[in-house]
This record gives C-alpha cells, sequence and structure tokens, in this order.
C-alpha cells in the first residue's frame, strides 16, 4: 500500500527532467555535458539501484524537444526532493525542463503541468498526445 510519503499526489506515476543547450555554442554543450557528469557522480548510487534512469544526451532535436538536450527519469518523492533542488542551484544558464507523467496525457504533463527552470524552450507540441 502506497502512503503518502512514497507516492505523488494527483496521480502522478514518474518526472522526467530535461536538460537543454545550443548544440552550436560550445560553452553551453560542454556546461550542459558537465552538468551530466555532475549528476552521474553524484546520484550514482541512486541511479545504480535504479532510482534514477540517465538517458543519453541528444546533439539534436528529438520528439517534442526543439534542441539538443539530455534526459532523467524517476519515480519517487524521495528522488525528486534531492533532484530539484540540485538543478535549482546548478542549472547556470540552461534551461531545464521538469515535468509529470501522469494519465491525463503528454500534452498536458509537458506543457500545463510543466516546471521551467532558466528560459521556457518552446516546444514541437505536435508531437505529444492529449
Amino acid at each position: 500500500m502506497s502512503t503518502q510519503e512514497d507516492s505523488f499526489y494527483g496521480g502522478i506515476i514518474s518526472y522526467d527532467i530535461h536538460t537543454y543547450w545550443n548544440n552550436n555554442v560550445k560553452e553551453e554543450r560542454d556546461f550542459a555535458l558537465a552538468l551530466r557528469e555532475k549528476v552521474l557522480k553524484e546520484y550514482a548510487e541512486d541511479i545504480e539501484s535504479g532510482k534514477i534512469r540517465a538517458h543519453k544526451p541528444w546533439d539534436k532535436p528529438i520528439g517534442p524537444h526543439p534542441i539538443s538536450m539530455w534526459e532523467l527519469d524517476f519515480k519517487s518523492p524521495e528522488i525528486f526532493v534531492k533532484l530539484v533542488p540540485f538543478f535549482q542551484i546548478n542549472h547556470g544558464s540552461l534551461s531545464v525542463l521538469i515535468h509529470p507523467r501522469t494519465d491525463k496525457g503528454d500534452l498536458k504533463d509537458h506543457t500545463t503541468h510543466a516546471l521551467w527552470l532558466g528560459h521556457k524552450q518552446r516546444l514541437a507540441t505536435g508531437f505529444l498526445k492529449d
């Protein structure tokens, strides 16, 4: 049985965090990939245990994401309270999308329900289903 401490409010199943950079700006790319390495090192235990999944960087737009990005996902409030403050403090000038995964549809999850750190990117919402 789930308790308030180990489940999210409102039927949220999990969260994704997307970190964006302009691949034409070497400093931005380097910062984004260094930030990814910092996450991999600082949260190695949570990644190893499967509490956090770290995905490969994409050097080109993919799906609704208009520029290069890398992604993390996780399924527990315990990880949310660790990762969101980490990104608030460490994202520099990069754009970071933090969005839930719900049964309300990808479009709402990536737009209406989304949180942004830094500059909000214009997503290609035609890829997203209601």
